[in-house]
């Protein structure tokens, strides 16, 4: 039942993308950034990196549109892109995109704050929305399961600081617990597992709390010994 409503929500999110998309976008952040704007996907960034502090990445596993797009194209390709380098590469990319809007807001100071800036249903957005779509699809079809999450996205670097801040201060937060002694082996939950973790193994080992986990509670669900529980916990 938990994963019906969770996917009912991603199908939703996915439906209501070319309206938020202005919110989410990091291409409109950094058009605001030029004009000293502080725009809606400057704060809604913001609110994820307060947020994952406590929520770790809730959100990609429960709301994310891009997410939800990225699950049903890996029907047509659900092969594992999981590795250290894939997974690096999201944080260089973040690294120069974030590192060019702070310059820009620097730049234009004084940064004014309009949350709805930019929103605005024309040939400008329509172009940009078409690209950041044509890159999701494209990169998730070549590369597998939500390849664009492991390697491109401009939103989990956010959660994941928030993540290591909480781990660093011993904040709980939320995050999934192994109880190795349950584990028979059986395999489902890697297979089911939307990012291509290898679950099962980390089970094994006593720890599943991966950086790269969106935390969409498919493996609680699917495990059939409840080897896995999940809630709000220090590290």
């Amino acid at each position: 039942m938990r994963q019906r409503v969770r996917k009912g929500i991603l199908v939703f999110s996915a439906l209501m993308f070319p309206m938020t998309f202005f919110l989410l976008s990091p291409f409109v952040i950094v058009l605001s950034a030029t004009q000293g704007v502080l725009n809606g996907s400057a704060m809604i960034f913001g609110f994820l990196l307060i947020f994952s502090v406590i929520g770790s990445r809730l959100f990609c596993g429960w709301l994310c549109p891009g997410g939800a797009v990225q699950d049903y194209i890996s029907g047509a390709n659900n092969r594992h892109w999981n590795s250290r380098w894939k997974n690096l590469t999201k944080y260089m990319v973040w690294l120069v995109w974030f590192s060019f809007i702070v310059f820009l807001w620097i730049h234009n100071r004084p940064l004014k704050a309009d949350f709805l800036y930019f929103i605005d249903i024309n040939t400008l957005y329509l172009i940009i929305y078409v690209i950041v779509m044509s890159i999701i699809y494209l990169f998730t079809l070549m590369t597998g399961k939500r390849g664009m999450c492991h390697s491109l996205c401009w939103m989990a670097p956010f959660m994941v600081i928030g993540e290591t801040i909480a781990d660093a201060l011993h904040i709980p937060r939320f995050r999934l617990k192994a109880k190795p002694d349950h584990c028979v082996s059986c395999g489902k939950c890697s297979k089911i597992c939307p990012m291509g973790l290898d679950i099962a193994e980390m089970v094994k080992s006593g720890r599943v709390d991966s950086k790269e986990c969106i935390n969409c509670l498919e493996c609680v669900d699917g495990c059939p010994k409840k080897a896995i529980k999940f809630g709000i916990y220090k590290r």
